[in-house]
């Protein structure tokens, strides 16, 4: 995709036409884009994968990262060390209780698997846009990745007779066109790069997809999501706009604790996931924010909420398998950040909020480029939000792939500031056009 040049900060500096210099190596299409690709055709039948999962595409990304030498994402690996410590102590039982009544060895392996995943596909996501933004093509192959996201993996989760909250088979794959999963992750990502980055027939295909999707799908998420695009579009600072909403939800979040009964009257949904963070606070202030742990359930089984009928969450412990008790375990509190604080406690809370606001994009930026990150990073901080994003494999791919770029762009924003520019790499951060 390419944009009109647009104007350096630097005075006197002439934009750069830049032009795709470097292919995709056998790396890159062995140990990054294999996996990244294969959780875009599979979306939710990534699950299909089980315990594969560790090796593709966890394991390949992080074997990408190390062999290409790239700093990982530094508060992000400090905070899967810190959860990895957390887990530790875990598996030995020494971390205090709370409300919690159910513990699993097992589980702590499972519940911990997504979390060092999203550090691994972060890290090799950071190494590929670093690669990609110094040759001016960091949108390449967008019509594979488009195709995989929004034709295959629709098509496999048909197939695959995948229903989300009893709808059939063909409703819910509309449902899912307004999801935050792995493939419509990555999908917004590159979607997003031809609303905010190109002037041709690629911003209107983009608009009319962005708002298609908005319009089929009943999550709210995405229509926010698409909302705030369009305001960043018609000439709001993406930075502003990303601020505003983080700011607005969070205290929608924090008066809406206080009328949990009258939030459920009106949206049943929009009150249990309030009935949910109630309770991760309790346990959080149980353990006098040192957290639970890892191995424990995260929601109650069952929910009373004054002037309605008890609400059971969770089937009977005696009437379900053992592989099915470990799956509930690792039902999250529709919150990554809080979902952190239930089970890391403060030090996880502060360290998870630290890594992903260090991806908030650089005023130096040009205005497009900017832009196009902030509406990426409005879509990462969504998903992280309404849901536990590093609970399931099912979104960790597409927000970490998201992430990751993000930081390689604000690493290469640095590394122009620190030294002198080659004339083919990373003045087109500042002035030049991108190509694919």
């Amino acid at each position: 995709m390419t944009s009109p040049a647009t104007l350096s900060r630097r005075k006197g500096s002439k934009p750069v036409d830049l032009v795709c210099s470097h292919s995709p190596d056998v790396l890159d299409y062995t140990l990054f884009l294999s996996g990244i690709w294969l959780a875009c055709a599979l979306a939710i039948s990534l699950k299909l994968l089980g315990p594969f999962f560790i090796v593709i595409p966890v394991g390949v990304c992080l074997a990408y990262a190390v062999l290409r030498q790239t700093v990982p994402p530094r508060l992000l690996a400090v905070y899967t060390a810190f959860c990895l410590f957390i887990a530790l102590l875990s598996r030995y039982g020494l971390m205090p209780d709370s409300w919690q009544v159910y513990f699993l060895q097992e589980a702590v392996i499972r519940q911990i698997v997504p979390i060092v995943g999203f550090f691994a596909v972060a890290w090799a996501s950071k190494a590929y846009f670093r690669r990609r933004l110094m040759s001016g093509n960091p949108f390449f192959g967008a019509p594979v990745f488009l195709f995989l996201s929004l034709v295959v993996a629709p098509a496999v989760m048909f197939q695959q007779g995948v229903q989300y909250e009893g709808a059939p088979p063909g409703a819910t794959m509309l449902i899912l066109y307004g999801s935050l999963l792995n493939n419509i992750a990555i999908a917004v990502f590159f979607i997003a790069g031809s609303i905010f980055l190109t002037n041709d027939w690629r911003r209107y295909g983009g608009i009319l997809l962005l708002l298609g999707f908005a319009l089929v799908s009943p999550l709210g998420q995405f229509k926010v999501l698409a909302v705030t695009i369009v305001v960043i579009l018609i000439g709001v600072p993406g930075r502003l706009v990303a601020i505003a909403l983080a700011t607005a939800l969070t205290a929608a979040y924090a008066v809406g604790l206080n009328f949990i009964p009258q939030t459920f009257a009106l949206d049943p949904n929009a009150g249990i996931r309030l009935a949910f963070i109630s309770d991760a606070l309790a346990s959080v202030a149980d353990t006098y924010g040192i957290g639970i742990g890892f191995g424990k359930e995260s929601v109650q089984w069952r929910y009373e909420i004054p002037g309605f009928l008890d609400f059971t969450f969770l089937p009977d412990t005696r009437n379900i398998t053992h592989a099915r008790m470990l799956e509930i375990l690792s039902t999250g509190i529709h919150n990554s950040f809080l979902q952190s604080m239930l089970r890391t406690g403060v030090i996880g809370f502060i360290l998870i909020v630290s890594a992903i606001a260090a991806a908030f994009p650089p005023r130096r930026l040009p205005r497009g480029v900017r832009n196009h990150a902030s509406a990426v990073f409005v879509m990462i901080f969504l998903a992280m939000f309404v849901n536990a994003v590093l609970e399931t494999p099912l979104q960790i791919v597409g927000i970490a792939f998201s992430y990751g770029y993000l930081t390689a762009l604000r690493a290469n924003a640095w590394a122009e500031d620190a030294e002198p520019v080659p004339p083919n790499g990373i003045e087109m951060q500042q002035g030049g056009s991108w190509r694919t």
